[in-house]
């Protein structure tokens, strides 16, 4: 048997090894000249290397703790700098919050476990949830908040976790999310990243690879039948037996199928909504932030909203995120890292004096994704997340969208596992 994997993220690298260990031929196509996907660690040469893209692995994702040994490699361990807080030109760090702030995040967390009671995964089986799934997630916050740094606090967690504006996430969505993570431990968060960087890490997995690998190769049309699968390229065809689609609902909605996927399927696919989400990253002559006592780690109620040190070479860079509908206006701005520079310098004047360059990584703007990892809109889970994920005929379907775990690497993961196990025949057994 010939499978053909459409995209050489993580979950198409993983899936690839998954299917070669048992014996399956493997074709590999990538629209990008690289692998990794929407994992992107830039070398800028003279020490600078960051991720341009994903970054942070939990404590309990366990199947990427476990990729990263199989590569004999150590996760990277963030610092524990405590996060520092600006709201109103007023500073503070996580570890001494507002009263006010900390106790409306407490309420938010005891509302989240009241609703998550007796819930169960997949969470589309949770019938009589259809009135939370029309909620947003901006909604529950506003309910159980009474104050207005409370609210903020929440809203940007929330908003740096999802990747975009609480009001684009559905209330069900990130309720499915503490389902899966019952007993979560805050310091289990962001609390990893890859050792020398992602890059590292996927060019280890393709190198482990004994199929053939085509860069470059953007899919246009897949036609099925009963003998096999044509695939046709903006530079050429291949044929298969049965084809792994791993690459991100937006590009998914470009491909023509022939036949066309069942209406359900094709109402998934554009119903599935990508994070509108920035990075800007700044290079700068020393890590000032740390001369400041701060780790660089802050979430602010200005136009940059998040900062933390992302510093994985020699030299020192400071990375903003910024998610939502400030991530729009940030896209048209000519010059977004001097604008950033500028916003960062009046809470912290050290920053011009040591910057030497930066760079703007528009996640929204890149064809090969065009948006961020996925979030759940209202309505989704209990319309559409159920037919995500299934086959349809001899092609399948791979990516952190069509998990459970959806928005992370480790999704990304669990998905390479559940569509091998279809690809063989294995699923259910």
């Amino acid at each position: 048997m010939k499978v053909a994997i459409i995209g050489l993220g993580f979950s198409g690298l993983r899936a690839a090894a998954l299917l070669e260990s048992s014996g399956v031929q493997v074709d590999m196509y990538e629209a990008r000249g690289r692998p990794g996907g929407r994992m992107h660690c830039i070398d800028e040469g003279d020490g600078v290397l960051y991720e341009a893209g994903g970054e942070w692995i939990d404590s309990e994702q366990h199947r990427c703790m476990a990729l990263l040994r199989e590569h004999k490699l150590e996760p990277d361990h963030r610092g524990h700098w405590p996060q520092k807080l600006v709201f109103k030109g007023k500073h503070t760090n996580e570890h001494l919050i507002w009263n006010d702030a900390l106790e409306d995040d407490l309420r938010v967390e005891a509302a989240a476990r009241e609703s998550c009671r007796g819930m169960k995964n997949p969470p589309w089986e949770n019938s009589g949830c259809e009135e939370l799934d029309q909620r947003s997630l901006d909604g529950f916050l506003r309910e159980h908040t009474s104050s207005e740094r409370g609210l903020w606090w929440v809203t940007a967690k929330n908003r740096s976790e999802k990747g975009d504006d609480p009001d684009r996430i559905g209330l069900m969505g990130w309720l499915a999310g503490a389902i899966n993570r019952p007993d979560r431990d805050n310091d289990a968060v962001n609390a990893h990243r890859i050792p020398g960087g992602s890059r590292q890490l996927s060019e280890r997995m393709l190198g482990r690879l004994k199929g053939s690998v085509q860069f470059g190769a953007v899919l246009s049309r897949i036609r099925q039948n009963g003998d096999g699968v044509k695939l046709v390229f903006e530079d050429g065809n291949a044929e298969a037996d049965k084809v792994l689609l791993t690459i991100p609902p937006r590009c998914l909605e470009r491909i023509v199928f022939e036949p066309a996927l069942h209406v359900a399927k094709r109402c998934a696919i554009e119903a599935c909504e990508s994070g509108r989400a920035i990075k800007i990253s700044w290079h700068f002559s020393s890590p000032w932030w740390r001369e400041e006592d701060w780790g660089g780690s802050m979430l602010s109620d200005t136009s940059i909203q998040q900062t933390w040190d992302s510093s994985m070479g020699e030299a020192a860079v400071l990375t903003a995120y910024v998610c939502g509908e400030q991530a729009l206006k940030w896209g048209g701005l000519g010059d977004p890292v001097s604008a950033g520079l500028y916003e960062l310098q009046q809470l912290f004047p050290a920053a011009r004096q040591h910057y030497v360059r930066g760079w703007y990584h528009d996640w929204q703007r890149d064809p090969y994704s065009r948006g961020a990892f996925s979030h759940l809109a209202p309505g989704y889970v209990m319309e559409h997340m159920r037919h995500m994920a299934p086959a349809e005929g001899r092609i399948f379907f791979a990516g952190e969208h069509t998990s459970v775990w959806g928005g992370s690497l480790e999704g990304a993961l669990e998905s390479a596992e559940r569509s091998v196990r279809e690809v063989l025949g294995l699923a259910g057994k």
